[in-house]
């Protein structure tokens, strides 16, 4: 399977400067506004990092997150959870080394793909996954937010009940010098891709406070704009609606064959595309092998550890 990952962000008209970070297939995303695409195939990572309002430095936050984790070798071996971990602890000793970084945090909403095309979405935070199928899309992760907590309490019967600073505000985080980030973890149940439309976005709250699931899917059935148009497009939609905060977004649309990836794109498939896909197939035989061979070396030590215990007795 194929994949093409578009990444788009705007710093949007009243924010200084965009605290927005994306990962675009190992590829670190952070500017004032603009966008980047790539073609590869699994195993991939690609996110949307949100420096968190109201603490230090939060586009610095951001970009340790996402450029870590494109330095990632990712497969089905590696624990992202204790990635995460180590990106938590780098962000907070930089933080320390400074009056305007100190407690700078971020969100992350992350998808992985392994090698054998099993999807997952890891997140941290507001920031948010949607999953588009069969025309119609739905909401993957869930809200770290402190309304959301005191609902599923019980405490609360509606978010209405509390003051919108209080709705918003994230219990959550990577950075945080209070409390470690409380991982949720939600798997795909059936596989990415399988549908001909399969699409999955991730974005900001910025974009996703702004923008309805209607006009997601909308978007989304557009047939007479590109992947990335029909992406931008939305972060303008959300600016014109009234967002506040900067805005990000990253769409990863399957593909399998020259013609969908030039309904995608607007572009046929030329040859340097060709040798990026074959590239990225080496590159994942190469993850393959190296992982079996992991395996097996575990295997060859069980056995060794077994025969010398035997011997032993």
């Amino acid at each position: 399977m194929n994949y093409y990952i578009y990444g788009y962000t705007d710093k949007g008209p009243y924010r200084l400067h965009n605290e927005d970070a994306m990962l675009v297939n190992r590829v670190t995303v952070a500017r004032p506004k603009g966008g980047f695409g790539s073609v590869c195939i699994a195993p991939l990572l690609a996110a949307v990092c949100d420096g968190v309002g109201g603490e230090n430095a939060g586009e610095l936050a951001s970009q340790i997150c996402v450029s870590t984790l494109a330095s990632v070798e990712y497969d089905s071996s590696v624990d992202l959870d204790r990635v995460i971990e180590r990106i938590h602890n780098k962000i907070i000793r930089t933080g320390v080394s400074g009056d305007s970084t100190i407690n700078m945090q971020t969100t992350l909403c992350l998808l992985a793909v392994d090698e054998y095309g099993s999807a997952a979405c890891l997140n941290i935070g507001d920031s948010r996954m949607y999953r588009y199928v069969k025309g119609s899309i739905r909401q993957i992760s869930k809200d770290q937010t402190y309304a959301r907590f005191l609902y599923e309490k019980g405490e609360i019967t509606s978010f209405k009940e509390l003051a919108p600073e209080e709705q918003n505000a994230i219990v959550s985080s990577v950075g945080s010098v209070v409390q470690d980030p409380q991982i949720d973890h939600f798997r795909f149940v059936t596989p990415f891709g399988e549908e001909e439309d399969d699409t999955v976005l991730i974005c900001s709250d910025g974009l996703s406070d702004f923008i309805t699931r209607d006009e997601l899917e909308i978007a989304m059935k557009i047939t007479s704009m590109t992947f990335s148009e029909k992406l931008e497009a939305l972060c303008q939609l959300a600016i014109r609606n009234g967002s506040t905060d900067n805005v990000s977004i990253v769409g990863i649309k399957p593909w399998q064959t020259p013609e969908q990836y030039e309904l995608l794109t607007g572009t046929p498939l030329s040859n340097k595309r060709d040798e990026d896909a074959v590239r990225a197939q080496m590159e994942c035989l190469e993850y393959q092998l190296r992982y079996e061979s992991m395996k097996l070396e575990e295997l060859a030590n069980k056995s060794f550890e077994s025969i010398f215990g035997n011997d032993t007795e």
